[in-house]
């Protein structure tokens, strides 16, 4: 090692605090201690329930949970996304969830809840191996990371297990780069192994959550932060890893655009100005998490314009570019800790808007080591300093990092009931964002969904009128009027639905389904076939059109619409009982048959498709005693 790179090692890492044969177990002691009063912070989000809040796409209205482990590990790994996300190894984790205990929301939780101790006994060996094996670094950093109340969204929310279960993969390939680049300058034979076990956990995180594909960056950031030399060497090395997070990052786009969730609702330069406040804000709610919300809409106002305090964002944005410059050289660890939050941040700053939040505190989740390090060893700087002027400020910090944890402690805990089940995270919404339009239709699907569809119309009508485009609130309403069997009305809100989007599958085949149920067959068959051609994946669609031909008695094309929807659901029961009872009317007992016992096995209960398929034996019976 050369003497610069050995100088800019010792500027990097803290020697305080190393292990000797008298505490040789303080590390061990104090982790566990940290991930114990961590478990105790959260450890009410056991008690709560699943959520319509992706949850149930995930986990309750799963279909593919309880498939064999052999099916579903085929399936998983194959094109599928789920919410807008490929991410295999959690929806894996899912499923052998599901084997475990079935749909038990404290099995879900508590594997939540263990991920995320794991991962805090992750940070405390990650950050004592940058600070030079500083039990007081490691320990606050990681007391810090577990009790956060920005944390508490990515424990409390089965639906972000991606999150705890990427940062486990992330955190312990970090963990190994660091053992590889002490082997590295140690001359070890071992080095090209960790670099190996390095990548393969990489791999795991970018299969867990797309957020893992910023890991490269990171490596780079230990590199600076260790004095290695960025020859062609370390470049090369980093290769495999850059072409990865390409790849997943390119199936992160497709995975989101196929699921509707890139929007262009605002210009670049208003992006720009949202991302600038997203720092900001995640900046300040480090210190001071206030105004914690599941749900952060975008900072517009009513006439569309943008609050002036957001044109003052930039400033703090260059202010930290200026400190990463000033210290990039005299204080590693700060310019390293700012890097460390920027590029885990980098990505959902809604420069390339995803979904309809301008923020959220689960992004905060790995971000925030870098923050809590430059704070733990600026603090350890502090109490082993020989300033005399400086030593009165010892007891002073003592006493407000006991507050800053207790505070921290005490708003993790309540957090973690306001995460009970859907109508305390409504609640919750409702007195914050009283007026925005997911918060409205949020809170009106919830009295839907409990069969109050009078009482939901109110909160859908209103999320409407903020944004008239806005078709979930449509469709929501459109629904409410079908719970009460009001379908001429919501036949002329689907009408109006579809002026906002003329081709959106959805109410266009909501559209053929109520001109059914007034007997206008042929404005039904057009409307549901143009749903068709807009989506070819639509079971609603090939369902209601086969409907419509059978009422009719066109059976030709009733078969040939449940023809053209098992080639895109081969496995759905509902398609092949009603095949298997066209093919019984046909005379095709044999065939029949064959179809019904399909269905059947996919859905044993599946009443309809069993008195069909006593119907078909029947009939043979009834051949065989005229022969």
């Amino acid at each position: 090692m050369s003497k610069q790179q050995n100088n800019a090692k010792k500027q990097a890492v803290q020697p305080g605090g190393t292990i000797n044969g008298s505490n040789k177990w303080l590390p061990l002691i104090l982790a566990g201690a940290v991930a114990l009063f961590t478990c105790l912070c959260l450890s009410p989000v056991v008690k709560n329930s699943f959520m319509n809040w992706d949850d149930n796409a995930y986990v309750f209205e799963n279909p593919y949970l309880s498939k064999p482990v052999s099916e579903a590990v085929a399936y998983f790994f194959g094109p599928n996304y789920f919410v807008g996300n490929y991410i295999p190894v959690t929806m894996l984790t899912y499923v052998a969830e599901f084997h475990a205990a079935g749909l038990e929301p404290f099995v879900f939780h508590s594997v939540n809840l263990a991920l995320h101790i794991i991962n805090v006994l992750l940070v405390f060996w990650l950050v004592w191996l940058l600070s030079g094996r500083s039990v007081r670094v490691a320990g606050l950093v990681a007391l810090l990371f577990g009790i956060h109340p920005m944390h508490v969204e990515s424990v409390a929310w089965v639906a972000e297990l991606k999150d705890v279960l990427y940062s486990l993969f992330f955190l312990s390939g970090l963990i190994v780069y660091c053992k590889y680049l002490e082997a590295k300058q140690a001359g070890g034979a071992v080095a090209s192994r960790l670099l190996a076990g390095t990548f393969v956990l990489f791999l795991l995180s970018c299969m867990s959550k797309p957020a893992a594909v910023v890991f490269p960056l990171v490596l780079l950031l230990l590199d600076y932060y260790y004095g290695c030399a960025y020859d062609k060497k370390a470049w090369l090395e980093k290769a495999l890893f850059l072409v990865v997070s390409l790849v997943f990052g390119i199936v992160a786009i497709k995975s989101q655009q196929a699921d509707q969730l890139l929007h262009n609702y605002y210009p670049l330069s208003q992006r720009s100005l949202f991302a600038c406040y997203s720092v900001c804000m995640y900046l300040a709610k480090c210190i001071v998490p206030f105004g914690l919300s599941n749900f952060y809409p975008y900072p517009v106002l009513p006439d569309g314009s943008l609050p002036w305090l957001l044109y003052g964002t930039p400033v703090v944005v260059l202010l930290l570019g200026f400190a990463v410059f000033k210290t990039f050289r005299s204080h590693k660890f700060i310019a390293f800790g700012l890097l460390f939050f920027v590029a885990n941040v980098l990505l959902v700053l809604q420069l390339v808007s995803v979904g309809d939040a301008v923020m959220a505190d689960r992004y905060t989740y790995i971000a925030y080591i870098g923050l809590f390090f430059i704070a733990a060893v600026g603090a350890d700087k502090l109490y082993n300093t020989s300033n005399k002027s400086l030593a009165g400020l010892k007891m002073p910090l003592a006493v407000a990092q006991a507050v800053i944890v207790l505070a921290f402690a005490y708003q993790s805990n309540a957090r973690c009931a306001v995460w009970e089940n859907d109508d305390t995270i409504s609640d919750d919404l409702m007195s914050r964002f009283p007026d925005d339009r997911l918060v409205l239709n949020n809170k009106g699907f919830l009295l839907f969904a409990a069969g109050k569809y009078n009482e939901s119309l109110p909160y859908f009508t209103k999320s409407i009128s903020r944004k008239p485009d806005y078709i979930m609130a449509h469709i929501n309403r459109i629904n409410a009027y079908i719970g009460m069997n009001d379908f001429k009305t919501a036949l002329a809100y689907t009408d109006s639905a579809l002026m906002q989007a003329p081709k959106d599958f959805n109410l266009l085949t909501t559209r053929g389904f109520l001109l059914k149920t007034q007997n206008r067959y042929p404005e039904a068959i057009q409307s549901i076939r143009e749903a068709l051609k807009v989506k070819k994946e639509n079971l609603k669609g090939y369902l209601q059109l086969a409907e419509c031909y059978y009422d009719v008695k066109d059976y030709d094309n009733w078969l040939q619409t449940l023809n053209e929807g098992l080639r895109y659901f081969p496995d759905e029961a509902l398609l092949l009982n009603n095949k298997g009872y066209a093919l019984y009317l046909r005379g095709s007992y044999q065939d029949a048959i064959i179809l019904l016992k399909q269905a059947l096995s996919l859905y044993p209960d599946f009443n309809t498709a069993s008195a069909n398929l006593a119907n078909c034996y029947k009939a043979l019976d009834s051949v065989s005693a005229k022969k």
